[in-house]
């Protein structure tokens, strides 16, 4: 793992994961019938699509039911026609099948099938599947891990495979719920952070052998499970797994200044002192 500065280190853990990242485009409502149309003639034209789904992402005014209607046809040929394209795993991709203003069952089931149709194929690439991880991060935990380990094995030197994983079994350990658009979780349920899947993922920390993966696990189990102990909404301490955690990667890579600086923030931050 790279010694990469203090800074630098502090800045890209505290980012949102790398499978949520999409672009950053703003268009009029102007723009986006033309390209509405445009795509009439030519049903390919992904850049217009992704610029779209964007506009549609972040429409507040438009009609509800229009909205749905036109986040679900983008989003699902994305899943069919362009699934490794960094869209694909954006927060713009997502379909809540209830909960929220723009909630669409039938869109999610639709988009459910559509994606586990794509990572049924032998060819998926690993980018593919961590894009199918991201849709399902919160609708169906188990698979989404499930799909980020297989992602690695194609993969296993990809540090931001790695870190997703991480942050996705933080998530479990923490029975995370909801997230906001930035993809920081607002909320928990015990049973949840009780559950199975939970339980492997602490063992799977415990365990594991990948730096990216401790380090974001490590990062978010003691930054966002502060944040969500102190809103009331985590029944339980997470720092002393966090401290566990980042102690083993600094352990797999010792003398990386930029671990060294993560783990000194957070006893700080906790006021620990460190683990024998």
């Amino acid at each position: 793992m790279p010694r990469f500065p203090v800074y630098l280190a502090l800045v890209v853990f505290a980012t949102q994961a790398w499978a949520q990242t999409g672009r950053q485009q703003s268009i009029s409502a102007e723009d986006a019938q033309q390209f509405e149309d445009s795509l009439k003639r030519n049903p390919n034209d992904g850049e217009a699509r992704g610029a779209l789904l964007t506009y549609y992402f972040g429409a507040q005014k438009l009609d509800r039911a229009a909205v749905i209607e036109a986040r679900r046809r983008h989003i699902l040929w994305f899943i069919e026609n362009a699934p490794g394209d960094d869209l694909a795993g954006s927060p713009a991709a997502s379909i809540d099948a209830s909960g929220q203003p723009l909630a669409d069952p039938e869109g999610y089931q639709l988009a459910s099938a559509a994606w586990h149709t794509r990572v049924a194929r032998k060819e998926t690439s690993a980018r593919e599947l961590a894009n199918a991880a991201s849709f399902f991060k919160l609708s169906d935990r188990e698979f989404s891990i499930d799909l980020l380990e297989r992602a690695l094995k194609l993969e296993p030197a990809n540090p931001q495979i790695a870190g997703f994983l991480g942050v996705s079994y933080a998530m479990a350990i923490l029975g995370v719920t909801a997230l906001n658009d930035s993809g920081y979780p607002m909320s928990t349920d015990q049973r949840l952070a009780e559950s199975p899947l939970a339980k492997k993922a602490r063992q799977t920390l415990e365990t594991s052998q990948n730096v990216y993966a401790l380090v974001r696990a490590g990062y978010t189990l003691s930054y966002q499970g502060s944040i969500l102990r102190e809103m009331g909404k985590l029944s339980f301490d997470a720092a002393p797994l966090a401290e566990q955690t980042l102690v083993r990667a600094l352990n797999l890579d010792p003398g990386n200044d930029g671990i060294a600086e993560m783990l000194s923030q957070h006893r700080q931050m906790h006021q620990t002192t460190p683990t024998k």
